[in-house]
């Protein structure tokens, strides 16, 4: 399942897509700058405003390392990183995103602070106990085996260690399919939404104290709507070089219509949850 998914999200030449985006908008890897990447950095409902929403329940400080799970390119560890000082180390199982990602970071000169591997949330290279805090944001969708996700973060979490979980799951329309493809899954066979019992089910079986758990529909109600005040403002004009259609590819209309439609079903929402390794 694993190739899967890899397959579904690999982007052979995504720096040479980003880099012809920036030269359409008259830029460069030397002049590029977070805020410009923002569109593309921020795979997850609600883009960058939600990352900063969701980054500071975490309090994170600037002697904290960090563990961002299914990084993807990475950008929401360089914007946590860039705004409160901390390192990071992103995991992601798709490799052309992580060698992306080396890139972007190297263009932002935050290679230093972050840093970026290939490999599985289900086997990490990490010893136990080695960060102050974590989150992963829209990854479980792609991981059917949850309980061992939640254990495999656990153990690299040190004692008081903070966790978030922002992920689509099951709203209260939990028995109707799915509508595909959606960015996360071309069909059902590598979709693994679940309802947010059986996140917090998991976390605590894993050990985590579980301190708070809310669907997100502001955020979620904020993003389809600046999407669509978007897409009427640009009705006649030129579509702007940097979206995510660098990322979802041809599919990338589809897999937001799905997601569009299958939110105001019911079928799916948005979930914050997080919890602590007790000390």
């Amino acid at each position: 399942m694993s190739g899967t998914v890899s397959t579904h999200y690999d982007a052979p030449d995504l720096i040479a897509r980003i880099e012809a985006a920036l030269s359409d908008a008259g830029l460069s890897p030397e002049t590029v700058t977070a805020d410009v990447l923002a569109p593309i950095e921020e795979f997850h409902v609600g883009g960058r405003m939600a990352t900063d929403t969701l980054l500071r329940d975490l309090n994170i400080r600037p002697a904290d390392s960090a563990l961002d799970v299914g990084c993807g390119t990475g950008g929401t560890s360089r914007h946590a990183a860039a705004q409160f000082g901390c390192t990071v180390e992103g995991i992601d199982l798709t490799d052309s995103f992580i060698r992306a990602g080396r890139t972007l970071t190297d263009w932002l000169k935050l290679d230093g602070k972050v840093l970026l591997h290939c490999g599985s949330a289900l086997d990490m290279p990490f010893e136990t106990a080695r960060f102050d805090l974590g989150w992963m944001f829209h990854v479980g969708m792609n991981i059917e085996d949850k309980q061992a996700l939640f254990n495999e973060v656990f153990r690299v979490l040190k004692p008081g260690g903070r966790f978030l979980v922002y992920d689509i799951m099951r709203g209260e329309d939990e028995t109707t399919p799915l509508a595909f493809p959606v960015p996360w899954a071309g069909s059902q066979a590598s979709s693994f939404v679940r309802p947010p019992q059986q996140y917090e089910e998991a976390l605590r079986s894993a050990g985590f104290a579980v301190t708070k758990s809310e669907p997100r529909r502001d955020i979620a109600d904020a993003f389809f709507a600046q999407a669509a005040a978007q897409a009427a403002s640009q009705a006649s004009q030129p579509r702007p070089p940097l979206t995510l259609a660098l990322i979802m590819g041809e599919t990338a209309r589809d897999k937001f219509a799905n997601l569009k439609r299958n939110y105001e079903a019911g079928r799916i929402v948005p979930v914050a949850i997080s919890c602590e390794k007790p000390i």
